[in-house]
């Protein structure tokens, strides 16, 4: 059996996300029917089928999610070799790799952070490589990144608390629970509801379970653009990280929950002498940050 190319992971990995050929062709900078080659060309080397023709928009079968897995690994080793071949070659003062799990950190937490650091160490730069919760755990556990931003559990990491984040519902502003100063799990019981796939799912099914409730989920979606939408279209209600949402919601209420719901958010890094003067200058740096940009929540 071939191994795939670099064409083929991408690929599937763009078309998981957005289930168009055409706007993963537009993406990789190739013609759509380079990207359905590519493809053809590897279910004819492994003799299985990766992806879901029949439906629309496309979907991959179980082992095209299996492909696409394995290309965020690839695309993470990848980012990290050009990283430190990069900083070798241009003999900087040093390069920073930070793995963010999601927009609580990328959009509300990291950019003031790391805008202020770069203007005290020019000379060091960032990068930000964003993923799942568990892939960000991944990533530092295997040296990937140099440090992370997590929600706990932070076991056998060096921690800095950096932020607290809470739950919310997010709600049709017209809608009947909009002007609610609280939600509890059976407020939301008799609606359609929309699961988010950002790494709060266990929490959301524990806060209903602990009511003796099981949502309605008719929709599982991965970005908050995508469930703002789908609740500012009246498809059904959902609960979210405050921290990943903008700070224009449009025609949509956030709720806070009854009973509340938080979690702690960390800045972790392995233990140990980090590999570069770069990471201590940011740990250290990071130790007397003022947490700025984070709206509604305080930080810690």
């Amino acid at each position: 059996m071939s191994d795939p190319s670099l064409t083929v992971l991408r690929a599937l990995k763009s078309l998981a996300a957005t289930g168009s050929v055409s706007r993963t062709a537009i993406a990789l900078g190739l013609t759509q029917s380079a990207v359905s080659r590519a493809i053809a060309g590897y279910e004819k080397a492994t003799g299985l089928t990766l992806l879901r023709r029949e439906t629309r928009p496309l979907t991959l079968t179980e082992a095209g999610e299996i492909v696409v897995e394995h290309a965020t690994e690839v695309d993470r080793s990848l980012a990290a070799l050009r990283d430190d071949l990069s900083a070798l070659r241009s003999n900087r003062a040093g390069h920073l790799r930070i793995g963010s799990f999601g927009p609580t950190a990328s959009t509300r937490i990291l950019p003031d952070l790391v805008k202020r650091f770069r203007r005290k160490h020019p000379g060091i730069e960032v990068s930000i490589q964003e993923g799942t919760d568990a892939e960000t755990r991944e990533a530092i556990s295997k040296g990937l990144t140099d440090v992370a931003v997590l929600s706990g559990p932070v076991d056998d990491l060096d921690v800095l608390s950096i932020a607290t984040d809470r739950l919310v519902a997010l709600v049709p502003e017209q809608g009947p629970l909009a002007d609610r100063p609280a939600l509890s799990p059976g407020d939301l019981a008799g609606f359609p509801f929309i699961m988010t796939l950002a790494g709060n799912e266990p929490a959301i099914l524990d806060w209903f379970r602990r009511a003796g409730i099981t949502p309605d989920i008719r929709h599982r979606v991965q970005q908050t653009h995508s469930i703002l939408a789908l609740v500012g279209s009246g498809q059904g209600n959902a609960i979210v990280a405050s921290l990943s949402l903008p700070m224009d919601l449009g025609q949509i209420h956030a709720v806070p929950l009854d009973p509340g719901t938080e979690r702690d958010i960390y800045l972790v890094k392995r233990p140990g002498t980090p590999r570069s003067v770069a990471v201590t200058a940011f740990w250290d740096f990071a130790r007397t940050a003022e947490f700025r940009g984070l709206g509604p929540r305080e930080a810690v």
